[in-house]
């Protein structure tokens, strides 16, 4: 603690480590989740359903470790239950090489999901928090989950341009490698000794924010809506766009909105996504219109990032790990829904998938303002 006192400088080696080691892993796993359905159709002989099990487990998984979380990272080390997270998920990733029946295949990607659900908590609700000046924590969680955006367009995009030069189970080695590398960068990473506090063993503490799920079961169906195009676009370029929609989005919420009423952003990002969905119901065919990507990481982007500040405005001091985990659950749980509701109607009629998507963000709009704004407004610590 005396050296953050001595040094409240955000951008330190040990902050610049985290946010790499988020980048690479965020990377690896987004990667693994757009390519893994076509690999599973070369092993499973185009087996759908297999492939929406695979999404929707992850997803699920994610949330298995997080009541015993708080009382791991007290009774271990914290920097040993992120590196074993690693461990686990580099594991189950090298697994996915082999053909492996259906049941084990599943299991392993669900434990695979648990594992990046307690990194995520071990990483960016704890080790985030703990190594940053008071301060500066706020910040710091805004630039670490800015990292995992970017990955959700930089894992698939790296997968699609190896994809061009090896096949696809050989592109599995690029999320590997990327786990291996994140584990060495973690391993030589300083942490200092924090006295235990002996928390129960099944707790909510850097789980679960109550206090905040109007704000979990509303950014749900946000990154759902961007967890719905992502098995419509096998593109280069829509990926490419989406990372230049994310870049945009926070510049322009960087630079212009972080002090100013939030209303004109929000609506900004409501429109955004809209204009995705209501571009694709006119022209279906995406290898057309990749720019959708652009208003799609511009909107989601500018959606995400403000909800993350709301969800650190209304909970207490000593409940900062527990709101990051919270918008990180959501965020991550939205996405594979929209995933899984993806891969299970496009075979069926693609043009449901846009007009559910247009459906939930009208809808979205419409609620957050007559209803989520101001309750906010109500319930956050002070005012934005």
């Amino acid at each position: 603690m005396a050296d953050l006192q001595n040094n409240p400088s955000l951008w330190k080696s040990s902050f610049v480590t985290i946010l790499v080691v988020n980048l690479l892993t965020g990377i690896a796993m987004y990667g693994l989740l757009l390519t893994e359905p076509w690999v599973i159709g070369r092993y499973f002989q185009e087996n759908l359903s297999v492939a929406g099990a695979v999404v929707s487990v992850f997803g699920a998984g994610i949330f298995l470790f997080g009541p015993f979380a708080n009382y791991w990272l007290d009774r271990y080390k914290r920097k040993s239950v992120v590196l074993w997270a690693q461990f686990f998920m580099l594991l189950f990733t090298v697994a996915t090489l082999y053909r492996l029946p259906e049941w084990i295949y599943i299991a392993a990607r669900f434990i695979q999901g648990s594992a990046y659900g307690l990194f995520q908590i071990a990483l960016g609700s704890t080790l985030l928090i703990d190594l940053t000046y008071t301060k500066k924590r706020t910040e710091a969680a805004y630039w670490y989950y800015w990292f995992t955006r970017l990955a959700l367009a930089l894992g698939p995009m790296a997968a699609l341009l190896l994809n061009f030069f090896f096949d696809w189970e050989n592109v599995i080695w690029l999320p590997a490698s990327l786990l291996l590398l994140s584990w060495l960068l973690i391993l030589q990473l300083h942490v200092p000794f924090r006295t235990p506090l002996e928390p129960k063993c099944f707790s909510l503490d850097r789980f679960w924010l109550s206090r905040g799920k109007i704000l979990f079961f509303t950014l749900v169906p946000v990154s759902f809506l961007l967890g719905l195009l992502l098995p419509r676009n096998y593109t280069v370029y829509f990926y490419g766009w989406l990372f230049l929609g994310f870049l945009l989005s926070q510049s322009v919420h960087y630079f212009f909105f972080r002090k100013k009423d939030s209303r004109m952003l929000m609506l900004l990002g409501f429109l955004s996504l809209i204009v995705v969905y209501i571009i694709n119901v006119l022209v279906p065919d995406p290898d057309v219109i990749p720019f959708t990507g652009l208003f799609a990481g511009f909107g989601g982007g500018l959606l995400t990032s403000r909800y993350l500040i709301y969800f650190m405005r209304v909970a207490e001091h000593c409940e900062r790990g527990t709101a990051q985990s919270s918008y990180m659950l959501a965020w991550e749980s939205g996405l594979c829904l929209g995933m899984l509701g993806s891969s299970l109607l496009l075979p069926q009629n693609a043009q449901v998938v846009y007009w559910i998507g247009l459906a939930v963000a009208l809808i979205l709009t419409v609620f957050y303002f007559a209803k989520v704004h101001c309750w906010f407004l109500t319930h956050c610590r002070k005012g934005m």
